[in-house]
């Protein structure tokens, strides 16, 4: 199978002759390279092999950097090759403060390891998007990048500039934009891009309303964003994706907000390495798992032939079918986006539960089985459905 670099998959003939070119130039260092990692017994991890994207980044080296450090208590003996082009240039200084890592930057030595690691059959793991995301470090492992003082002062300063005031409480959001995919693939990253999943950000404007009226500094998040928020909410949304963005600030306002409303993006791994919980709404797939502390709700699935809601045992059945541009004519399916009532109601749930108000009901608890019995029979670590969403759709709980 071809990997993967700076996120381009090459033509298959090409990618063959640069093979055999390269392992016949490079291959004295490779075995100087390969000698060098055996007696130092390192091992090799490979991320951002699916893409460029933050997920093929964080969701599958951050569980891997917690477990090695439950257990050996230190990362010297790692290496870790980043395939693609960093997705965020802060997440990769912090992560470079705790671990040696090649990426895009340094191509040569990247290479080199790679080909030891691959020829040598040294000791390595390539860990797929989808098995890191279940991966039960994101909800019983500590988080092992932070920031450091300075960094932290400079993005308190960036507060104050904007007018947040002290003892504010910050609500960032985000959705899942065509227009970032399209940069995405105008860089040369393979990539499907699945706008149907997308939600209507008109709805996410009506919500950050609301918060606003309760006295919440909003912050829209995103990148290569289209267009910038209408007029009429630009009175109480800040549109930092327009105005203000930078790869720091990126992650120290998802580390620093109070709440962060994702509208079906990666985004969430920016608080996810800091076991911070998000409200995951649109969600799209069917995974047997979501992250600590987050509550999520699911874009529900109509088949067109009679109107009718498709169950979750029928969503499972479907796999990511009814979400994909490719299978959801011939499925007949059109996606369910949720609503600013419904996402309102799971807002106040994440803020009961911060609280310590929140009271459960055996009811609600029974919910909470079904849906996730009917997702997978091994159970899942953490992350809840939105308590309200469960009651006004238990019939789908089947």
């Amino acid at each position: 199978m071809r990997n993967k670099f700076a996120g381009v998959t090459q033509p298959l003939g090409r990618w063959i002759l640069r093979k055999v070119f390269e392992f016949t130039v490079l291959s004295p260092a490779i075995l100087v390279t390969w000698i060098w990692l055996k007696l130092r017994r390192k091992e090799v991890f490979f991320v951002g092999v699916a893409s460029s994207s933050i997920s093929a980044f964080l969701q599958v080296l951050e569980p891997e950097l917690r477990r090695r450090m439950s257990v050996e208590k230190t990362l010297a003996r790692l290496i870790v090759l980043n395939l693609s082009k960093d997705a965020n240039s802060q997440i990769r200084l912090m992560y470079d403060r705790v671990v040696k890592i090649y990426g895009d930057e340094a191509r040569f030595r990247r290479r080199i390891i790679w080909w030891a690691s691959i020829v040598g059959r040294l000791k390595l793991k390539n860990v797929s998007i989808l098995d890191a995301q279940n991966d039960p470090q994101w909800h019983f492992g500590k988080p092992v990048v932070s920031f450091n003082l300075e960094e932290l002062r400079r993005g308190e300063e960036f507060l104050r500039s904007i007018g947040v005031k002290p003892n504010q409480k910050i609500v960032c959001y985000t959705t899942r934009t065509a227009s970032y995919y399209e940069s995405l693939k105008k860089s040369g990253t393979w990539l499907v891009m699945h706008s149907l999943r997308n939600p209507d950000e008109r709805v996410y404007f009506e919500v950050m309303r609301e918060l606003s009226r309760r006295g919440y500094f909003i912050l829209r998040m995103g990148k290569d964003l289209s267009r910038e928020v209408p007029e009429e909410y630009a009175d109480f949304i800040y549109d930092y994706a327009s105005k203000s963005r930078s790869e720091f600030l990126d992650v120290f306002l998802l580390y620093r907000c109070d709440f962060l409303v994702n509208g079906g993006t990666g985004i969430f791994l920016f608080r996810a390495v800091f076991n911070l919980g998000s409200l995951q709404t649109d969600f799209y797939r069917t995974l047997k798992n979501k992250f600590f502390g987050d509550i999520l709700m699911f874009q529900k699935v109509r088949f067109l032939q009679n109107d009718r809601l498709a169950t979750v045992s029928e969503m499972v059945a479907m796999k990511d079918g009814y979400s994909h541009q490719k299978h959801q004519a011939r499925l007949g399916v059109v996606l369910v986006k949720n609503t600013a009532e419904e996402i309102l109601a799971a807002f106040d749930e994440m803020v009961a539960r911060e609280n310590g108000t929140w009271v459960t009901t055996p009811h609600d608890e029974e919910l909470q089985q079904k849906y996730w019995s009917l997702i997978t029979k091994t159970g899942h670590h953490g992350g809840r459905v939105g308590a309200q969403f469960l009651r006004d759709n238990q019939d789908l709980l089947r």
